[in-house]
């Protein structure tokens, strides 16, 4: 934890002097930009959840006034998103996916990097804490084509705080349940001709709530106990820094940093136990971005970034409890990744804007096993991607009507290179596929819009999907890409009226979706004791979303919104019109506000449908049904400063996820907090 805290401290020290760089230089007039149709392009959404990077997408916008105050995270948010389903372990770890998809067929970018590794796995949401978070945009089903990686269940965008020009500092702290607490701190400004933003949070927690431990034996309750969680803690830092300067008339350039670390037990399942097993993540990134529009007489933005990544993670099970292994193990995983992209958006004329972007992307995963025999190198895997990408986004009737066609062409060679410790020369060819998508958005009214959308995209296998050699795991580099054909129609009404009616807002929305995926990737068993990946499922996802929202009198406001999938296998095998695991088929959310004298209470409810965990689906292995309720009491004690009190899981339920994985109970939370 030392090194963790040290590596903190430099980094913070790196982006302070950056900051005071900024303060210090020379203020200088601006000359005004000439009037023109082409402005800063910013990943921002609107109330109605139309989002601006792709308007006939469907989408979730979620900012920091919709979570202001309140004790949660990232990952309870996106739970409470339609069409949305989390994947939690209790702990720090979370998966999302979104219409039925995997987690890693999902995109998570920060601050426009993309978090998915070529090594695998969906991201972490854990890895994302919350204090530092501005917006988060959810797009579903479909990748927006200004964006660098595509996939086939859709894309997260995470956007940290930027300043809004003039200084302002935040602090906050938190006490909870299970010894849990977080410190959160930011302080942004303007001097000169530069802006500036550093924030820092820490959390950590003892992880001991109770739960129902089984003893393996699911079908015999007699031998059921109610015990604490062990080995269930977790500590992390978080330190991210912006510094934003104006380099000339029109010209902005801008530095982005981010370090994040973890320290945490791995206390496994709820029979299969480890007091000893640890996981660490230390994750560097760093990216500089200039963006120049009003060029071409103001009808042309031009933009080019770079960006740098680092994870570092370490699995230590000393005693072999919960790995593939009976001995002790010592897996460490780096992973680097160096990209680059540039784009342009050109306002072809008043009514249609062309946009290009290309990027090339480098990664690398170093695999190592510090505890066995002789060599410990297992090897070096790599990749190169490029993508190219244009859309053509025309309106007309007096933007009444918005034609929203784009392609991507994607082009990406793997190669793994034998450690000291072993393995096998492959010989690999480079691979290109391209892609595309239509969408519409036409508005039939003032109340009234249709929106819809049709496009195919894939998935590129992980690294260990492909030169797996890791205990049972053996890994197959002939592996295809996974991809999928998507669709999705739906109608949205919205109505307003003055601030004195019962009714101030309503809206409305219902979408129709499918997606078909071919060519999946899943481990089966290869040999005694060993799994091998595996091109041949094919699944076709259909269903339905519903949200609505709505504002009434001056004091309350509420939300609901449901999903409901059929995620049937569609392979041929003998799962043939089985359910997908993992994914539940009905989801709900609701949530109410309602301002009291000078505070406002506030209630969310959580339904998560039964979910089978095997290809089989059989019911007694299938996780229940769970019904979360939370709810919480927001007060401002003086200017610039507010109390929270929030209980989660009021009804104290033991629930599981994944694989049986328990999750906490009831717990109590408060948080202080202080604008000054």
């Amino acid at each position: 934890m030392r090194r963790l805290v040290l590596r903190l401290l430099a980094l913070g020290l790196s982006v302070a002097g950056t900051a005071a760089a900024g303060r210090v230089s020379e203020a200088a007039d601006e000359a005004p930009a000439p009037d023109r149709p082409v402005e800063r392009v910013e990943v921002r959404g609107n109330r109605e959840g139309e989002a601006a990077l792709d308007t006939t997408a469907f989408a979730t916008v979620i900012r920091a006034e919709d979570f202001a105050g309140r004790v949660t995270s990232v990952t309870e948010l996106l739970r409470d998103a339609v069409g949305v389903q989390v994947r939690g372990l209790g702990g720090e770890f979370a998966t999302v996916s979104i219409r039925g998809s995997t987690a890693e067929q999902v995109v998570v970018y920060l601050d426009g990097v993309p978090l998915n590794r070529a090594i695998g796995g969906g991201v972490n949401l854990a890895d994302l804490p919350l204090g530092q978070v501005e917006t988060i945009e959810v797009y579903r089903g479909f990748t927006p084509a200004g964006l660098s990686a595509a996939s086939i269940g859709g894309a997260i965008l995470i956007h940290t705080r930027r300043t809004g020009g003039s200084p302002a500092r935040d602090a906050s702290i938190s006490l909870g349940s299970f010894l849990s607490g977080e410190a959160i701190a930011s302080v942004s400004g303007t001097r000169g001709r530069g802006d500036y933003t550093l924030g820092f949070d820490a959390a950590r927690s003892q992880g001991d709530y109770e739960y129902l431990n089984t003893n393996g034996t699911m079908h015999e309750p007699g031998d059921d106990r109610t015990l604490r969680r062990e080995n269930n803690d977790f500590r992390r830092g978080h330190l991210s820094g912006r510094l934003s300067l104006k380099a000339g008339p029109r010209a902005r350039f801008q530095v982005a940093t981010d370090l994040f670390a973890r320290e945490e037990g791995v206390p496994g399942l709820d029979a299969g136990l480890s007091p000893w097993a640890r996981f660490t993540t230390t994750r560097w990134l760093v990216r500089p971005e200039l963006e120049v529009p009003g060029l071409a007489g103001g009808r042309l933005l031009a933009r080019v970034a770079a960006d740098f990544t680092r994870y570092r993670e370490e699995f230590d099970d000393p005693r072999g409890l919960i790995s593939l292994s009976a001995r002790n193990v010592d897996d460490v995983a780096l992973t680097e990744s160096l990209g680059a992209e540039a784009g342009l958006v050109l306002a072809a004329s008043s009514r249609q804007a062309i946009s290009f972007l290309a990027s090339r992307r480098f990664e690398s995963a170093e695999l190592e096993d510090l505890e066995q025999p002789g060599p410990n190198d297992r090897g070096t895997a790599s990749r190169r991607t490029t993508t190219v990408t244009l859309e053509d986004q025309i309106a007309f009737a007096s933007d009444r009507l918005v034609i929203n066609p784009s392609l991507r062409h994607e082009r990406y060679d793997s190669d793994f290179r034998p450690g000291s410790g072993g393995g096998v020369v492959l010989d690999l060819e480079a691979d290109r596929r391209t892609t595309g998508k239509l969408g519409f958005r036409w508005k039939a009214g003032t109340a009234w819009t249709v929106k819809g959308n049709v496009g195919r995209f894939l998935r590129l296998p992980g690294f260990i999907e492909m030169f797996g050699n890791r205990g049972s795991v053996q890994g197959n580099a002939a592996l295809r890409p996974e991809s999928g054909r998507s669709m999705d129609i739906g109608l949205a009404f919205e109505a307003r009226r003055p601030a004195g009616a019962l009714l101030r807002q309503a809206r409305v929305e219902a979408t129709l979706f499918e997606t078909r995926a071919d060519d999946l990737i899943q481990f089966i068993s290869n040999s005694q004791g060993t799994v091998k990946a595996l091109n041949f499922n094919r699944a076709r996802i259909h269903g339905i979303e519903v949200s609505l929202a709505l504002a009434l009198g001056p004091r309350f406001t509420g939300s609901l919104n449901a999903t409901h999938q059929e995620p049937i296998d569609v392979s041929g095998r003998y799962t043939d019109g089985k359910v997908l695991p993992g994914r539940p088929q009905d989801e709900a959310g609701a949530s109410a506000a309602l301002d009291l004298g000078p505070g406002r209470l506030f209630y969310a409810f959580t339904y998560v449908g039964r979910n089978f965990i095997d290809t089989p689906n059989t019911p007694g292995e299938a996780l229940p049904a769970r019904y979360l309720h939370d709810a919480g009491y927001r007060v401002r004690l003086r200017r610039g400063l507010q109390g929270t009190v929030e209980i989660k899981n009021i009804a104290d339920q033991l629930t599981r996820d994944v694989a049986r994985y328990p999750l906490p109970g009831r717990s109590i939370h408060g948080r202080l907090s202080w604008s000054f």
